[in-house]
């Protein structure tokens, strides 16, 4: 009768070792085919946590990378947006399946992530699509862990140095001109509105195109964000120059502050995109995307001399240092700043 020491025995009629172990009551035995006993014991550890996953209902097996993507996409489908979504399935799709999708996720070495980013790079992709793949594999992995498919990610693979840039939004000498080519340019009415609404407001782009006229407070001159990121409603104050301007447009029948002609429903994501483009390239703000102009509130506010507590309350985030993220100081405000501690040092 063999002894089974750690769950392994040798067969002395083979010179094989044999696995035996029991989870919950359930006893798996078998031949792990091997002779010697390092080999035998991953094996060993293999096996136990594929009856591990098996009586947790999950896959009896560790999964590939193509396969574990799949598994969360379903998962998520209904919990995360659909940009999300596309993006992290975008990015594996283009840089990571070609080269290790079929290779199982417990495999998977720092070699093969760095030879996926390189070709990221090879392909003149930019620095920071590479390490936007980076932060996908470590996203996808971590899900992996927390099903419990692995135990520990197999590998370690630091994101790239990037030096930042300086990211555009319109400084407090333009924000005149920004309004005035965004009315002689644009020909829906409510883009002339939006634009403004999410630089006096501070709103994400998906808060601006699902406003609703129930959440407006004429008494207070209040706008209460009802569907933010974060799950909890803000109320923010709206400056006289952006009520006037929401309120002179033409009244309709639908609950949304901005609905759509064609199906009265809010307005899709890239609603905004051509004509804030085409103001951007005039002014040369360069790439100013829509959350930019969240930004854009923000900085002009700590411009202002704003407590960065309340640019924070109005931004709706919970730490302070999400809120420093988004504020950009001009040239101007630095050399304003210089001056100020210059007089004040007696240096001038």
């Amino acid at each position: 009768m063999l002894k089974f020491k750690n769950g392994l025995a040798k067969d002395p009629s083979t010179g094989t070792w044999i696995f035996c172990f029991k989870v919950n009551g359930k006893v798996t035995k078998g031949s792990t085919r091997a002779k010697d006993r390092i080999t035998a014991e991953k094996i060993l550890a293999e096996k136990r946590k594929e009856v591990v996953l098996e009586q947790k209902g999950l896959q009896s097996r560790i999964p590939t990378v193509r396969e574990l993507l799949k598994i969360w996409y379903a998962a998520h489908r209904g919990v995360h947006s659909q940009n999300h979504l596309t993006s992290v399935e975008g990015i594996l799709r283009l840089w990571v399946l070609p080269q290790i999708g079929d290779v199982r996720i417990d495999r998977v070495s720092a070699g093969m992530v760095e030879e996926a980013r390189q070709g990221i790079l090879d392909n003149n992709r930019s620095p920071l699509t590479a390490n936007l793949m980076i932060r996908t594999i470590r996203l996808l992995w971590r899900y992996a862990l927390r099903m419990g498919y692995i135990d520990q990610v197999p590998f370690v693979v630091q994101q790239m140095r990037v030096q930042k840039k300086p990211r555009p939004v319109v400084p407090v000498a333009m924000v005149k001109d920004f309004f005035r080519l965004v009315d002689e340019s644009a020909r829906n009415p409510q883009v002339k509105v939006m634009l403004r609404v999410m630089v006096g407001l501070g709103l994400r782009q998906s808060e601006a195109l699902g406003m609703r006229w129930e959440w407006f407070s004429p008494d207070q001159r209040t706008y209460v964000v009802g569907k933010a990121k974060g799950k909890e409603a803000r109320i923010l104050p709206v400056p006289a120059w952006l009520w006037g301007a929401i309120y002179a447009m033409p009244k309709t029948l639908s609950e949304w502050v901005f609905p759509s002609s064609l199906d009265g429903k809010p307005h899709r994501n890239n609603f905004l995109h051509k004509p804030l483009q085409a103001v951007a390239s005039k002014l040369g703000l360069g790439n100013l995307t829509q959350h930019r102009l969240r930004a854009t509130f923000a900085s002009l506010h700590a411009q202002a001399g704003t407590p960065i507590h309340e640019i924070q309350g109005m931004l709706g985030h919970k730490s302070v240092v999400t809120t420093m993220i988004y504020i950009e100081t001009s040239l101007d405000a630095k050399r304003l700043a210089q001056d100020n501690l210059s007089q004040k040092l007696g240096l001038v």
